[in-house]
């Protein structure tokens, strides 16, 4: 039964890896969530490998497609296995703060110059905080672009960065951190639940936060007091809503995306 639940996914994401060209490894390592194989190549029946066990951590390498990870386990093989977050899931990277590659503010909050995954870095934007900012400034940065549309009308599909006028949940959610961090960033909510950002325990849920609910059928940003800011959520606009445990979106919150 397992196996056929992991075929039945792999051949919808074998969909989007045909002809997609390779991507280089800015994410260093994938965890698998439950049994997924490792193939010969990035397409469905291409020839199995090995079967992954759930907990096993594989170092992603170059020539990941956008529906594939390449990828090397704990015993040298090398292959690719599926990136359906059913199966694998980017684990948020430990913080040294002794690193040159993190830095932490004042409140012993860490954050990470390493750009997420799924994201780019658009320097043609006039982002309000910088790849190397303090937590906090990134997270006013967050907050001061989020607020600024405040009361801004729900639109399916579209994005103000395209010329539209308001936002979708997912297009909110890509506009505030593409001009409040210069994150460059896919507009669709499947996308941000599946491939963007650093997947944290719900309890670690800190402001600056993705916040994706229902399988990527809602997204929003949380602020802090168990709050989030988001388009649309039954308000048909921007604006808050609780995102404390017991309520309802808190009770319909799939995952948690660390963003920075």
């Amino acid at each position: 039964m397992k196996t056929n639940l992991f075929l039945a996914s792999a051949a919808v994401t074998t969909l989007f890896s045909l002809g997609v060209p390779a991507f280089a490894a800015t994410t260093n390592h994938v965890t698998v969530r439950r049994g997924a194989y490792l193939l010969r190549a990035p397409r469905l029946h291409s020839g199995r490998i090995a079967l992954e066990k759930a907990g096993e951590s594989l170092t992603v390498i170059n020539g990941s497609t956008s529906a594939w990870w390449h990828v090397r386990d704990s015993h040298g093989r090398v292959g690719y296995i599926t990136r359906n977050s059913k199966w694998t899931v980017v684990r948020a990277p430990k913080l040294n703060r002794t690193s040159s590659r993190f830095v932490a503010n004042s409140r012993a909050n860490t954050t990470t110059r390493q750009l997420p995954p799924g994201v780019r870095y658009d320097p043609t934007v006039h982002a309000l905080a910088g790849l190397n900012a303090s937590y906090q400034v990134k997270f006013d940065a967050v907050l001061k672009v989020a607020k600024s549309k405040l009361g801004t009308p729900y639109r399916w599909g579209h994005n103000e960065d395209r010329g539209q006028y308001g936002f979708d949940c997912s297009n909110f959610t890509a506009y505030v951190y593409h001009h409040a961090l210069g994150y460059k960033m896919s507009g669709a909510s499947q996308v941000q639940y599946h491939r963007v950002g650093w997947v944290v325990p719900k309890n670690s849920m800190r402001p600056g936060d993705l916040l994706i609910f229902n399988r990527g059928g809602h997204c929003g940003i949380y602020i802090g007091h168990g709050e989030m800011i988001e388009e649309g959520g039954g308000l048909g606009k921007v604006g808050y809503l609780k995102v404390s445990p017991g309520s309802y979106w808190y009770k319909h919150l799939t995952v948690v995306k660390r963003m920075f």
